[in-house]
């Protein structure tokens, strides 16, 4: 057998090892990704308790196949406006609960509505129960011409809906607003904060964040369309101390 045979088969050879090495890299991944989310969280070491926000938008979700794949907890959207109820949000509830998934529930804040009937909007379509997350108003970058009235408004919405439940709600907004615009404002509440990247949110104001979205592009069994992706900054036990007694 020539040289030149040999260097052909060698290559050839050569060739279909990288092949498999890489069909096995990409089968290690869709696995690490599909069945281990935490993996894939930024600085994943650094935290314990992880979670997803879920709205009419992911469709039907198999709540069992969420619970088997390390997901904690679960904001679900219940309202919007005055009126406005998402249409999955009751069997998201109910389903979520049923399979040992910590729940919350979240209003989207429209600036062109009410506070009053923004909030009895909410009242009227959440029952919180012990164990339950507290909950949230979605504050997401209402660019408004009077920012403090703005910021009175949300308030009172707070101040009804806490002392309706008996617990202090969280306030969910992006990184950016919140420096922009909110800062100092929520600082005796709980903070939500999105912000899509590998670096954890830094708020101007000094601030501590409960929770972090970092992905709006998460890939997990048991739903069909892409989802949000969370992380709680504490310890389980800092975790449950949030939640509704």
């Amino acid at each position: 057998m020539n040289s030149k045979t040999t260097n052909r088969r060698r290559k050839k050879r050569d060739s279909l090892w990288l092949i498999l090495a890489f069909l096995l890299a990409c089968g290690i991944l869709y696995l690490l990704i599909t069945y281990r989310p935490s993996f894939f969280f930024p600085q994943w070491k650094n935290f314990t308790v992880f979670g997803i926000d879920v709205s009419k938008y992911q469709g039907d979700i198999d709540w069992y196949q969420l619970k088997n794949h390390e997901v904690d907890f679960a904001f679900m959207k219940a309202t919007e406006g005055s009126k406005l109820v998402d249409r999955n949000f009751k069997d998201n509830w109910s389903n979520s609960r049923n399979v040992g998934v910590i729940r919350g529930a979240y209003h989207f804040y429209s600036p062109r509505v009410p506070w009053n009937l923004q909030a009895s909007n909410f009242i009227e379509t959440v029952e919180l129960e012990p164990g339950d997350l507290p909950p949230v108003i979605d504050i997401e970058l209402i660019h408004s011409k009077d920012q403090e009235y703005l910021v009175r408004e949300i308030k009172k919405w707070l101040e009804v809906v806490e002392r309706h439940y008996g617990v202090k709600p969280i306030v969910y907004t992006y990184e950016n607003y919140y420096n922009r615009f909110l800062q100092e404002s929520f600082r005796g509440y709980n903070l939500w904060i999105a912000k899509y990247s590998n670096e954890s949110p830094k708020l101007v104001d000094g601030a501590r964040w409960e929770f972090w979205q970092y992905s709006e592009t998460g890939k997990l069994i048991g739903i069909d369309h892409n989802v949000d992706l969370n992380c709680f900054f504490g310890s389980r036990e800092q975790f449950n101390r949030i939640r509704k007694k």
